[in-house]
C-alpha cells in the first residue's frame, strides 16, 4: 500500500476558560504518527452510532492517555483519592474499542487507553496507587515526560520484548496514579515495574492489539529509538490488510 495509514487519536476535553474549550490531546501523539509515516486524525468523543464512522475512517486507533476511569464501569463506588474522570469518554472508548478490535483493526493503548482496555473486556482498576498498593514507587513522575524515570521488567517470550531485541529491561516515562488490579480475560501482562504494577498487556487472541501503561508518543517525540520502533511496527501494521496479516 502506498498511502500513509490513517490512525485515529482518541481525545479527552480541556477547557482553559468560556472562550476556549475543547478536544484536547499532547501534541506528541501527533508528533510520533508523523514521524514515523501515519495520517492521525483527532476524534471527539460522539454519540455511539458513529462510532462506526470512525472505525471506516481509520486503517488503526490509539487510546490516548487522560483522565481517571469512572469506576462504575468496573463495578467499584469512587475512592476517596479518585481524581476527575469522565464517563461518557468512557463510554465512547469502550464502544469504539469493542468495534476496532472485533474488525481486526490494530490498536495502541496508552496509559489511561490501557485501562479503558483492562475495562472494557472485564478487569478492574486500581484507583490510587499511593492509597492502595503496597510500597509503591513514583509513578507519576516530577520531570520532563520526554525522559524516563524508572525501570521496566519485559517478559522474554512477550512480542514486546522480541521487539525491543530480546531486552528484558528497559527505563520508561511515568505519569498515571491508576493501573491494571485485576487483568481483564484474555489478556497477558507482559512488563512489570519494579513494584510489581502491570506495565503492558497484550492480547492472547489478536496480536495487533495491545497496550502499554508508560507514554511511547513523548519518548518517541524525544528521540528514543526503541519508543520510535513500537510507534513504527504499530503503524506498519495500520497500513496492512487483514489479509497479508494472516
Amino acid at each position: 500500500m502506498g498511502e500513509k495509514p490513517v490512525i485515529g487519536v482518541t481525545t479527552g476535553f480541556a477547557k482553559r476558560n468560556e472562550f476556549s474549550q475543547g478536544p484536547y490531546v499532547h501534541q506528541d501523539y501527533e508528533q510520533s504518527l508523523f514521524l514515523t509515516g501515519a495520517v492521525p486524525v483527532l476524534l471527539p468523543v460522539a454519540p455511539d452510532d458513529l462510532t462506526g464512522r470512525y472505525l471506516s475512517l481509520c486503517d488503526g486507533f490509539i487510546f490516548s492517555g487522560g483522565g481517571d476511569v469512572d469506576p462504575r464501569f468496573y463495578g467499584e463506588a469512587p475512592s476517596p483519592f479518585i481524581e476527575p474522570f469522565d464517563a461518557e469518554r468512557d463510554r465512547f472508548e469502550i464502544t469504539l474499542l469493542k468495534k476496532a478490535v472485533a474488525a481486526g483493526k490494530p490498536v495502541l493503548c496508552i496509559c489511561r487507553g490501557l485501562q479503558v482496555l483492562n475495562v472494557a473486556y472485564g478487569g478492574t482498576l486500581i484507583q490510587d496507587l499511593a492509597a492502595e498498593w503496597k510500597q509503591p514507587i513514583l509513578h507519576d513522575q516530577k520531570i520532563p515526560r520526554v525522559q524516563t524515570s524508572h525501570s521496566v521488567r519485559l517478559l522474554g517470550d512477550s512480542r514486546l520484548c522480541r521487539l525491543f531485541d530480546g531486552k528484558t529491561s528497559i527505563y520508561v516515562n511515568s505519569l498515571h496514579h491508576q493501573a491494571i488490579k485485576a487483568l481483564a480475560p484474555g489478556f497477558r501482562a507482559v512488563a512489570y515495574a519494579p513494584d510489581g504494577v502491570i506495565e503492558a498487556v497484550e492480547s492472547d487472541t489478536h496480536s495487533r492489539v495491545f497496550g502499554v501503561q508508560w507514554h511511547p508518543e513523548s519518548l518517541t517525540a524525544g528521540g528514543d529509538p526503541l519508543m520510535r520502533r513500537l510507534f513504527q511496527t504499530f503503524v506498519t501494521a495500520c497500513g496492512l490488510s487483514d489479509e497479508k496479516v494472516r
